[in-house]
Order: C-alpha cells, then structure tokens, then sequence
C-alpha cells in the first residue's frame, strides 16, 4: 500500500533496496522530477526530521521532497552514483585523515545553529541511567550493570564538564562507511541520527571500531582543528559518553536482529570493565 501511494504520488516505479539499518529504503525513476528516486521510510519522526533539515541545508541539490503517510515517514531524494572508500584502516593515508577531518569539521560548521535535530537537554548521567534502566532485561543486563557500576563515581565530573563544552550538530554515525566518493570528492551521507551534542562524540564510533593508529587519530584531529575548534574531554567525560554510544548500541540491536555494530558495545562495556576506557588520542 505505502509504495502503491508513492508510485502514483510521484509517478514513478519504485523498488525495494536492502539496508543494513533496517530503515526501508526504495529507489526508481520518477516522471514527476524526471530524475532516479532515493526515498527514505522511517518509522521514527525523530530520524525522519532530522534526515530531511540536514539534507535540506547539507546538500539541498539532492532534496526533492518529505511527505507523511499513516505512521511512515518519508523523505525523497535524487538517486546520486557513490562509490565506497577503502575502510581498511591501512589504506588511510594521513593525506585523507587529515581531509576526513575537515570532512566533518565542515558538516558541524555549516549545520551547527542552521538546522533543527533533536537535542536532549537532560543531564548525561540521567541519559546514561534511563538507557540501563531500559536494558534491565536484556541479554546485555550483567555487562551493563558492571560497567555502571564504575562509572557511577565519574559522572557529576562528567555532567559538569559535558555542560560546559561547546555544542555542535553532529552527524551522529560517523564512519568510514558513511564517506562515500562523489563526482570526485568525498562527501558524508546518512543523516538520520543527527543530534546536538559535543564535538567529541563523533569521534568515538570511527576511533573505536575503525581508526586504532595513533597517530592517525591525530591526523583526524588535526584535518578537524584546520576549521573547527576541538576540545578533548577529561578521562571522566570520555568514559562516560562511550558508555553512552554502547547503551545506544545495545538498544539498537535489540530492535534489529541483524547486529549492525557487531560486537562493539560487547567491546566497549569490557573496555570501561578494565579501567582503559579513555581511548588515546
């Protein structure tokens, strides 16, 4: 029914694509816009919004449309040819490191105080606790509670210090799979997880499960630092916001039997078990 209405609203012939995420995803010519379709269905308003403000301000020479069909939401899109990069972490040069940086340096310039995504405005203790709340029953419950438990006197340091630091938008999935060659050029895609936060969040996922090289996480850093001020959290914060990112991941594979992330919340809680978590930068 839902592709039926989109097939007739945008006079096009739409097929389903395979996505990891477990976001429905369809592509296909349209006669109205006369170009090949990329639409995006969400299930949740707060990835549907923040999807279609950043693309809107981000790149709108691809924005074609949003629309709201019983409990979907919809974003549409030019269908654009990408290439991936070499996520092999040996075949980043310093050279693109450094440009990677930039890369996101330059998505937090251009989107910070432009666009609106969400933004929660609690403390990032209370964050941290209704998410263990949550995971009580789950196949994660021992781990989580462990890891609570010795993070527990790090984080009035942690709120007190997240509170303070400059906000920005962040991307929110930033990933060596998430840069994607364009017309010559690297560019970021996937924008759904969009939030306000500290400029060090992004950082997290792409050092942790991606970029281990020292000195190439400097490079980053110093790709980022050519437009964009940057700020390393204390150990406390640092511990604290990636026990943040495996709470998320958790939850995430809870709804989603295909475990997009793997291991790495596993990972990440054993890391806070054994006192290392503050990753080296």
């Amino acid at each position: 029914m839902l592709v039926d209405f989109l097939n007739e609203y945008y006079q096009a012939k739409l097929a389903n694509i395979h996505d990891v995420a477990g976001n429905q995803h369809l592509v296909g010519y349209s006669q109205l816009y006369q170009c090949d379709l990329f639409v995006k269905i969400f299930k949740a308003e707060a990835m549907f919004y923040a999807e279609q403000h950043v693309n809107q301000v981000y790149c709108p020479e691809i924005y074609l449309d949003s629309v709201i069909f019983e409990d979907n939401y919809i974003v549409v899109l030019k269908d654009r040819q990408l290439t991936d990069i070499d996520s092999n972490e040996v075949k980043v040069t310093e050279k693109k490191a450094e440009e990677y940086g930039r890369l996101l340096a330059n998505f937090h310039q251009r989107l910070t105080d432009n666009v609106s995504v969400y933004h929660d405005q609690r403390k990032l203790s209370q964050r941290i606790k209704v998410y263990v709340d949550a995971l009580q029953a789950s196949r994660y419950q021992d781990d989580i509670n462990q890891a609570y438990a010795l993070l527990l006197a790090d984080l009035p340091t942690a709120d007190r210090e997240y509170e303070l630091l400059p906000k920005v938008v962040l991307h929110g999935d930033y990933s060596l799979r998430n840069i994607k060659g364009y017309q010559g050029k690297e560019i970021l895609i996937d924008f759904e997880r969009a939030h306000i936060g500290v400029a060090y969040e992004d950082f997290i996922k792409i050092f942790y499960n991606e970029v281990h090289n020292v000195a190439l996480r400097h490079t980053f850093i110093q790709g980022y630092k050519q437009v964009m001020n940057f700020e390393i959290p204390r150990s406390e914060l640092q511990r604290a916001l990636l026990f943040l990112i495996a709470l998320e991941i958790c939850e995430f594979h809870l709804s989603h039997h295909k475990e997009k992330f793997g291991d790495m919340a596993h990972k990440m809680l054993a890391t806070i078990e054994r006192g290392d978590a503050v990753l080296k930068v």
